[in-house]
């Protein structure tokens, strides 16, 4: 994270200018081989609004139009209320390579790498604290992977996802998962039995009925 994160930037630049109160929260979904999607939203906390709306404060906080033009074929956008803090959800159109991924989280200046072995997939992304504390109240990266997580460096592991809390600091972040395979091989032990039954049926299937096939 070399440099200010530009699309968060140019969405809250006046915000940042004027409190510093912006949370950012990122998610990395590992789908498959070679095959991945992401989330990245940020906020401030209603209060700063002063009673306003997102929708009456985004003309003077926002350059849609260049903002659009940054995203464009990489990511959609949606504004977002969750009650306690309002902003803007920006999520990668559909799935994409890993190297396809790390390029549009280049446009929020997030540098992370993925890749996998086949049977692993292994995510790193080194840390910049400094960075994080002049700009976010809250930055948090979240990766999901297909399977189990193996080993993770710092974080926290819920279930199959590796959560990094960037306001903590790290040289480095990086996390190994697995691959499930489980409806894979349900689906190849499912489609083994399925013709082994045809065959039973067959093989005790009535003369008549052999001789009409």
């Amino acid at each position: 994270m070399k440099k200010l994160f530009s699309v968060i930037a140019l969405v809250f630049t006046a915000i940042l200018a004027l409190s510093g109160c912006v949370n950012m929260n990122a998610e990395i979904n590992v789908e498959g081989q070679n095959k991945a999607s992401g989330v990245v939203q940020v906020g401030i906390n209603k209060e700063n609004l002063q009673g306003q709306s997102i929708d009456q404060v985004m003309p003077s906080i926002v350059d849609v139009a260049a903002m659009e033009k940054q995203i464009d074929g990489q990511w959609t956008y949606e504004k977002f209320d969750d009650g306690e803090n309002v902003g803007l959800r920006f999520d990668t159109e559909g799935a994409m390579t890993y190297t396809q991924l790390a390029d549009a989280f280049k446009i929020f200046g997030f540098q992370f790498a993925l890749a996998d072995d086949g049977k692993e997939v292994t995510f790193s992304m080194p840390g910049d604290k400094a960075k994080v504390d002049q700009n976010f109240t809250e930055a948090n990266v979240a990766v999901k992977f297909p399977g189990q997580v193996t080993s993770h460096a710092p974080g926290v592991v819920d279930g199959h996802t590796v959560t990094f809390d960037l306001t903590k600091g790290a040289s480095v972040y990086q996390a190994t998962g697995t691959f499930d395979h489980t409806m894979l091989y349900s689906l190849i032990f499912g489609g083994a039995l399925l013709v082994l039954a045809f065959v039973f049926v067959f093989a005790f299937a009535p003369k008549g009925v052999k001789e009409a096939h």
